[in-house]
């Protein structure tokens, strides 16, 4: 079977190159002068490896969408740099492999020979680690304004699905004021600031070394210790942290930021499942209704279960919300005020501090539906919502 090729560069360059490739193991499959084009081109020709010539910004760009869409097409970036800085940033995209234009043809054609063959082992290894589990899930949990509950669902959630013998990885996103150690009870020394001040594009050891186990064996990547580094973390380094993770552990959970930015749209976007939590005050359903309109926008509906979170004495009921957000609620979660603040000041999930309380029962719940099949659906068939007047599926 063929090394398949594709060149992306200026048209004279990209025919030296394919000169240069004359061998039987090997066929250039297209070529790219269009940065733009790339990705129609990968979905067309499904190259093993790209070779790019030019290391221009749009370049650039199209090789950190080769990283992060079209993670089997192993980017090598073919160019005379004595730029320190431009190498870095060009390893900051994803591409591991920078190799001389000057090269012989026999040499070139070894040396792609060998990083083929690097890949090929690498993905057959990632896929290996992922037979006795084939259901890993990113599932994101959101919501429109704090004190709903969307943390201590987030930490307990990842307990949960641990005693089923998952294995399962927080990501605390919100890198203000995220306090997933805290609910967890472990002061960390190392946060997602120093994981990506030591290497800006980590693997998923070095992400590892830089997790934090509890008890339970849920392992955690805290937010930055001072709001001020917030900024520090980009979204396409907060995305690239989830897709090496997702490789390894059953469940990604991600806690993010009450409300909308960058780092929450990436997340969005790459997530299996949307839990947007939300409580049932006018002003929260007022968020809420707003909220769910863009997390819409940026995802398709099936992704995203709406939860009650800190249900109070059901002066509004779960069918007024629905009607009201002209959404499903998925699940509640009773309001357990004292349960949930002793567990938290004590630093143990409430689950295992209280674990015949109401809001463990509910969380409980929550678990099984997720951790039941790939679909989340639990044989239920979906009904017909209206949403921003377009019909759900059914």
């Amino acid at each position: 079977m063929k090394i398949k090729i594709l060149l992306l560069g200026a048209q004279q360059n990209c025919a030296q190159l394919q000169m240069n490739l004359q061998d039987e193991d090997m066929a250039v499959v297209g070529t790219v002068t269009d940065e733009n084009s790339v990705l129609d081109e990968i979905n067309r020709t499904s190259p093993d490896l790209i070779l790019i010539s030019d290391t221009s910004p749009m370049a650039l760009r199209s090789c950190q969408q080769i990283y992060l869409l079209r993670p089997k097409s192993v980017p090598v970036v073919i160019s005379e740099i004595d730029d320190a800085a431009l190498i870095q940033k060009i390893m900051q995209t994803g591409v591991h492999y920078i190799l001389p234009c000057g090269m012989e043809p026999l040499t070139l054609i070894s040396e792609l020979k060998g990083i083929y063959n690097n890949e090929a082992n690498r993905f057959l290894a990632l896929e290996n680690t992922r037979t006795a589990s084939n259901k890993s899930k990113v599932i994101l949990v959101f919501g429109a304004k704090d004190g709903a509950g969307k943390s201590t669902l987030a930490v307990n959630m990842a307990v949960k699905l641990a005693q089923k013998k998952n294995k399962v990885v927080v990501l605390d996103y919100n890198f203000q004021f995220g306090d997933v150690g805290a609910l967890f009870g472990v002061d960390a020394k190392n946060t997602i600031l120093e994981l990506i001040q030591e290497q800006s594009n980590p693997n998923v050891d070095m992400i590892r070394q830089f997790l934090s186990l509890h008890i339970s064996g849920v392992n955690f990547l805290p937010s930055p210790h001072s709001p001020e580094y917030a900024d520090a973390i980009s979204p396409m380094q907060a995305e690239r942290i989830i897709a090496a993770l997702r490789v390894y552990y059953d469940y990604v959970i991600v806690d993010v930021f009450s409300g909308f930015n960058d780092i929450t749209a990436a997340c969005i976007d790459c997530a299996s499942t949307v839990l947007f939590v939300t409580a049932k005050d006018i002003p929260a359903l007022r968020n809420a209704k707003k909220g769910l309109a863009v997390v819409h926008a940026l995802s398709d509906q099936e992704k995203i279960k709406l939860i009650i979170g800190r249900d109070g004495d059901g002066a509004i009921k779960d069918g007024d919300v629905s009607r009201v957000l002209s959404f499903p609620v998925w699940h509640s979660i009773p309001s357990e005020e004292k349960a949930a603040v002793a567990a938290a000041n004590q630093g143990n999930p409430v689950v295992l501090e209280y674990p015949k309380s109401k809001i463990s029962k509910a969380i409980s719940d929550i678990t099984d539906k997720i951790d039941v099949s790939p679909a989340f659906g639990n044989g239920e068939k979906q009904k017909k919502w209206i949403f921003g007047g377009k019909k759900g599926r059914e």
